[in-house]
């Protein structure tokens, strides 16, 4: 009665050939649904519904997830096999009580969708025969066990008040557990009865036995000679000449196909040989058995020489049922060895045949089966088999094994190589100094999770030691690492063997508990307030966290990846300890794209625009130097922040290529406009990959001269930031550029790593004081002071000091009386395009 069947295997087809049509299931469910018994047919693609028909009553349902219906489509997408539930009346089919034949779409083991077929109550019960047995004479009871709850509930009973307690029952499974009892209307025999019955047959038997008991012995002696030359004495399984004239005489059961299976265990003599005789016949008496077990179909078994096993199963299997029988069959039938103290076990190769009762002559289907054997076992040959391995592991096959051979040589060489393998894994996986997981163990391992189970939950945190560098410079780097080693023993405890180290000082960690995000990181923060102590050493760390969740931010461990970064790039930016990847951060990466490209796209038109704020110099009330200052269009009217895009064109790559061009385009118009406008020198930025990458001196000054400006002229502005990273080698750098007539300011001077004992050995020329101190100086005496102390510690060392940020006459004035020579800010001028800027110093 299973309609839907046919439906699905159709539906795996038609999906092959005609991906996304649904027309082929309304004609193929179309002579279904003519029958009366027959109340709808639906069609699931994965969990949702594709086709609900008919679909004058049922169209409405095309959409809907399986989870608003009954629990039995989930049922049958988890155990993949044909699940029939019933009667049962649906919220989807009001007033129908029907039996529903549910049957999975599997391919691979893997679950595609499902097809539902709904059958009349009564036609089912009819076709059961129940109405029959009763006719017969005999109550029954037909009931299942409601898998929701463990209650039993009655389907069909000839009679409700029958106590079916001593009925015959018979248990199946669909897959819920049925049962049908059935017993006589009138019942057992009483105890009068049967103890006649008894003494009756024991008085038949009697007269009986005597004669019974001659011809028994007659025919036991003709069976046991027969027997002996046709059954195998070790295992008392069939021989070759049994099992073939035991197949040619079994009955053909109403035509059912036959199945034939033959198993060889290659190397078993020399197994048999190794485990001995004693291990040898244990194994060979517990082969029958085996086959009870695994086999529930008709079958016929044999043994037909040392190693090797024929099987005829009477049952109907497809290709693939017939694959996976004979595969579970083979592992049935392992041979267990123990070679130098070390278990291996054999497997058995095998073939299979479908054998026609009544057509075919049974040996000569046993001799074709064997001779298919070995034509294909002489195919596969060993070493071709393991040198296609090794190629696979080559191209980056992570689920190669080497032990599916029996040859006991080739056995011990795929077990080597298997070693081999897990020793490569590991240094492949494998943080080498401080045996934790890296990046690919982590990619590995979220995938298998994600494999295994899609509907599992987990949550990922991202751990940064802020400013961990400092202790490598300061101390040294064994002190770093003994730090990385704590900090590693901390996040052992709630990420266990889920963490890895994917960058330097930063840490990824996988959770499976259910915990939210922020309890988990605020834990992850706790551990972390007591210092670190090596030796007599006592570090304070300070950690900024990112999470993510899986499913919810990323369905496979690269988007993972890439967003948590993306968090914890954004913790950084925002200054945060903690920060959960949301859709802001969706939002903020957009817009991080968008100005990517946007910036590309005009640094390769030479359509990005290059603004200019004037600097005054106090002693002759003359803007005589500019700082040029990149700007994007947003495309909106406005632009983007300076500051994120030379932050984003840092961490892109494209840094370099940005301040050239800033650079190419300075000096082009300082050598056009410069002393038209009374202009002596032009401030430009540079990054820290301008500076301390290559042979930057030569190409810096290669760009100056190329637009023909003296570099005299040109004033290259860096931040203590760069120095900080790497003095020797930015000193060597600026050192060479001053040779050259550039001049070197140093920004953003009076905040981070300032100190004033040092001016004297920086390569610079300017001090540029920051905004954030010179806005204080109106309201706090130290800060004023500190101005004061920096204008004449830089007027002994012969520098020239800038004081940036100036908004107010006040500022202007106090500014002015401590000494400085040069004020840049709002107070004078914002920045402004090249042509507002020439109207400006003209006016």
């Amino acid at each position: 009665m299973n309609e839907a069947g046919s439906l699905a295997q159709t539906a795996y087809v038609m999906e092959k050939e005609q991906p996304g049509s649904l027309d082929w299931f309304d004609h193929a469910a179309e002579p279904l649904l003519e029958r009366e018994e027959v109340r709808f047919a639906y069609l699931f693609a994965g969990d949702t519904m594709v086709s609900a028909l008919p679909r004058d009553s049922f169209g409405q349902l095309v959409g809907r997830d399986m989870q608003d219906f009954s629990y039995i489509f989930t049922l049958a997408k988890v155990v993949k096999e044909l699940v029939v539930e019933g009667p049962v009346v649906l919220e989807s089919a009001p007033g129908q009580e029907v039996f529903l034949f549910l049957q999975p779409i599997v391919e691979e083991n893997a679950y595609l969708g499902q097809v539902a077929v709904a059958v009349d109550r009564d036609y089912v019960l009819e076709e059961l025969g129940l109405a029959e047995l009763y006719a017969q004479g005999y109550d029954y009871e037909l009931w299942r066990v409601e898998p929701q709850n463990g209650n039993k509930e009655v389907i069909a009973s000839s009679r409700s008040d029958t106590d079916f307690s001593q009925a015959k029952k018979t248990v199946f499974y669909l897959p819920t557990q049925w049962t049908l009892s059935i017993q006589p209307s009138a019942g057992w025999l009483d105890s009068g009865q049967t103890m006649g019955l008894i003494l009756v047959s024991t008085l038949l038997a009697v007269l009986l036995l005597a004669m019974a008991y001659l011809l028994y012995k007659n025919a036991a002696q003709k069976r046991a000679l027969r027997l002996t030359d046709q059954k195998d004495a070790d295992t008392g399984l069939y021989n070759r000449r049994g099992f073939t004239a035991a197949l040619d005489g079994w009955p053909s059961a109403g035509g059912r196909p036959v199945m034939l299976f033959y198993y060889s265990i290659e190397g078993y003599t020399q197994a048999a040989r190794l485990i001995g005789p004693d291990a040898e016949a244990v194994f060979l008496r517990s082969v029958p058995a085996r086959l009870d077990e695994y086999i529930h179909s008709p079958f016929l078994a044999g043994r037909l020489d040392a190693g090797s096993f024929i099987v005829a199963v009477r049952e109907e299997m497809d290709e693939q049922q017939r694959e996976d029988f004979a595969k579970g069959l083979s592992l049935e039938l392992l041979l267990q060895v123990r070679i130098d103290g070390e278990k291996s076990f054999l497997m058995a190769r095998y073939q299979y045949a479908e054998y026609r009762p009544g057509t075919d002559r049974a040996a000569d289907a046993l001799a074709g089966l064997i001779r298919a054997y070995y034509l294909r076992v002489a195919q596969e040959s060993p070493v071709r088999k393991l040198t296609e391995k090794c190629r696979q592991l080559i191209e980056g096959r992570g689920d190669v094994v080497f032990d599916e051979y029996t040859d006991l040589e080739m056995m011990e060489l795929s077990k080597t190589f298997n070693r081999y393998r897990k020793q490569v894994e590991q240094l492949a996986y494998s943080d080498p100094v401080f045996a934790v997981g890296n990046r690919p163990k982590f990619l590995r391992d979220t995938n298998m999770l994600i494999s295994y189970d899609k509907k599992r939950r987990f949550s990922l945190y991202c751990v940064d030691i802020c400013s961990f560098s400092q202790y490598n410079e300061l101390f040294s780097a064994a002190i770093g690492d003994e730090i990385l080693h704590e900090v590693l023993r901390r996040l052992s405890r709630p990420f266990g063997t889920y963490l890895y180290r994917i960058n330097g000082d930063v840490f990824l960690g996988v959770s499976l508990s259910d915990e939210s995000a922020q309890s988990f990181a605020s834990r992850l923060q706790a551990m972390f307030l007591a210092p670190i102590t090596v030796g007599s050493l006592s570090f304070p760390l300070q950690i900024r966290i990112a999470a993510c969740l899986y499913p919810e931010h990323g369905e496979t461990p690269g988007a993972l990846l890439d967003h948590i970064q993306s968090a914890l790039r954004f913790a950084k930016e925002s200054d945060r300890t903690v920060a959960i990847y949301n859709g802001q951060l969706d939002e903020m990466i957009r817009t991080e794209g968008d100005i990517l490209r946007r910036l590309k796209d005009s640094i390769r038109q030479k359509s990005l625009e290059v603004w200019y704020q004037p600097i005054m110099l106090l002693e002759d009330g003359r803007y005589t130097a500019a700082e040029a200052l990149v700007r994007l269009p947003n495309g909106k009217g406005g632009h983007f922040s300076a500051g994120q895009v030379i932050s984003l064109a840092e961490r892109n790559g494209i840094v370099e290529e940005l301040g050239d061009y800033v650079l190419s385009q300075a000096c082009a118009f300082m050598k056009a406009h410069g002393e038209r406008l009374g202009l002596k020198r032009i401030g430009i930025n540079l990054s820290v990959q301008q500076l301390l990458v290559g042979a930057s001196a030569d190409h810096l000054l290669e760009l100056i001269r190329s637009s023909g400006l003296d570099p005299r002229r040109v004033t290259l502005e860096i931040t203590e930031s760069i120095l900080i990273q790497s003095i020797d080698r930015a000193a060597e750098v600026l050192e060479k550029l001053r040779q050259a007539g550039v001049h070197i300011a140093l920004d953003d001077f009076g905040v981070g790593y300032s100190s004033l004992n040092y001016l004297s050995n920086l390569p610079v020329d300017i001090l540029k004081i920051d905004r954030s101190l010179t806005q204080q100086i109106l309201t706090s005496p130290k800060q004023y002071a500190l101005l004061h102390s920096i204008v004449e510690m830089a007027a002994i060392n012969g520098l020239l000091v800038v004081a940036e940020g100036v908004e107010t006459q006040a500022e202007q004035e106090a500014i002015a009386a401590s000494g400085a020579q040069y004020i840049q800010g709002y107070y004078y001028a914002r920045p402004m395009p090249e042509a507002e800027f020439d109207r400006f110093i003209k006016e």
